[in-house]
C-alpha cells in the first residue's frame, strides 16, 4: 500500500480512510455484472437490420427508420445496411439471422408474428433460441365498415354476433392464426360467440382485404389502424372499435375501445428487435443502450406517430419476459381457436 499511499495524510485524508475506500472500489468493480464489464464492445464491421418482408412492408419501414435514426443520430458508428428476406411468415429471415450465431452485427426486425407462426407449425423458429433486445412499439387492431353498413359500432357488430356467429363476414390479411386472426377471436369469445363459427375471408394483403370491404364483399375489415384510418378519413369507412387499451389520436380519436363497449379485451402487435443466438452479454449491453436512445430521438417518434404507431420501449431482459408473457397468451388464443399446433 506504500506505493500507492507513501504519505500518512493526502491531502489532509488518513491514509487508512484511502486505503479502505480503495479497497471498496476495487471490491466494488469485481462485482459488477459481466455485462457492465463488457460494454465496450462496439460493432467492429457492418451491421446488419433484417427485415422478414419485401420492401415497403411494415416491417421493412420500421427497419428502414431504424437505420436512417442510428446513422443520423450517429448511435452506431459502422455502416448499416438493411437486408430484406422475406417469405414462410417471417422464417426465412429468422433462418437467416440463426446463421450469424454469437454475431452482434446482425440483428433482426419481429413482431408477434414470431411467436404464432411458431405455435401454428409454420416455423420452427421458438423465439427464445434468439436474443430478445427491445420492444420498441405497440400497434393495435381496428374494426371497421363501410359508412352505409347498418353496423354503426362495435355493440351492433356483437349483438349481429350473438344472434348468429355466421351473419357477419370479416375480411383480413394475410393468413389464419395471425394477430389479426387473434384479435377476432377475442373479441368474439369475450362477448360469448364462439369463435370458430364465424365467416372469415383471408386476403394476401391488407389492401386488397380494404378492398373487398369498399366493395361489400365483406361486412368487417379488420387491420391496423394506420391503414383504416386513411379510409375513414375519406369518408369511405367507419371505424367500430379499436383493441387499445384507451383511445387513439388522430383520425380515430373518436373511435372507441372494445373496453369502452363492454367487451373485456385488448391486443398489442409489437414490434420489437432480436439478435442472434449466443450474443455475448456485452452486446446486448450495447445494444441495450442503442435502442434507449433510439427511443428518446424525436425523428424517430415523429414517424411513428404518422403510422399511429407508439413507441415504447423495453430493454434485453425485459423483452424476454415480455415475449415469454405473450407467447403463452397467444397459444392460449390460437389453441381457442384450433390453430396451435
Amino acid at each position: 500500500m506504500q506505493a500507492i499511499f507513501p504519505c500518512y495524510r493526502c491531502n489532509g485524508v488518513p491514509s487508512w480512510f484511502a486505503v479502505s475506500l480503495t479497497l471498496a472500489v476495487l471490491a466494488t468493480i469485481s462485482a459488477l455484472p459481466a455485462h457492465a464489464a463488457e460494454s465496450t464492445w462496439r460493432p467492429a464491421e457492418n451491421v446488419e437490420i433484417i427485415a422478414g418482408s419485401a420492401p415497403g412492408g411494415g416491417i421493412d419501414f420500421l427497419a428502414r427508420q431504424m437505420q436512417k435514426a442510428l446513422q443520423d443520430g450517429r448511435l452506431v458508428e459502422s455502416s448499416i445496411n438493411v437486408v430484406n428476406k422475406p417469405g414462410a411468415g417471417g422464417a426465412i429471415a429468422l433462418g437467416y439471422l440463426g446463421q450469424h450465431r454469437g454475431n452482434g452485427h446482425y440483428i433482426a426486425i419481429v413482431s408477434n408474428t414470431l411467436l404464432t407462426s411458431y405455435v401454428t407449425g409454420i416455423s420452427k423458429h421458438y423465439f427464445a433460441d434468439f436474443t430478445p433486445l427491445a420492444i420498441l412499439l405497440n400497434d393495435y387492431v381496428s374494426f371497421v365498415t363501410r359508412t352505409d353498413s347498418p353496423l354503426t359500432s362495435g355493440k351492433d357488430l356483437i349483438a349481429r354476433l350473438k344472434d348468429d356467429p355466421a351473419s357477419v363476414t370479416f375480411g383480413m390479411a394475410s393468413a389464419l392464426g395471425n394477430i389479426n386472426h387473434i384479435a377476432i377471436g377475442g373479441v368474439t369469445r369475450a362477448a360469448g360467440v364462439d369463435p370458430r363459427k364465424l365467416k372469415i375471408v383471408v386476403f394476401g394483403s391488407a389492401g386488397k382485404g380494404m378492398t373487398a370491404g369498399l366493395g361489400g364483399h365483406v361486412d368487417v375489415v379488420v387491420s391496423s389502424p394506420s391503414i383504416a384510418a386513411r379510409h375513414v378519413e375519406a369518408g369511405k369507412m367507419r371505424a367500430l372499435a379499436v383493441t387499445s387499451t384507451r383511445r387513439l389520436s388522430g383520425v380515430l380519436a373518436d373511435t372507441p375501445t372494445w373496453k369502452e363497449q363492454g367487451i373485456d379485451t385488448v391486443l398489442t402487435n409489437w414490434r420489437g428487435v432480436i439478435g442472434p443466438p449466443g450474443m455475448s452479454e456485452g452486446q446486448t449491453a450495447f445494444w441495450d443502450q442503442v435502442f434507449a436512445r433510439l427511443a428518446q430521438i424525436e425523428d424517430w417518434n415523429d414517424q411513428l406517430r404518422k403510422k399511429m404507431l407508439e413507441s415504447v420501449h423495453m430493454d434485453s431482459k425485459s423483452t424476454a419476459n415480455y415475449m415469454k408473457e405473450q407467447y403463452d397468451t397467444m397459444k392460449r388464443a390460437l389453441t381457442d381457436l384450433g390453430f396451435a399446433k
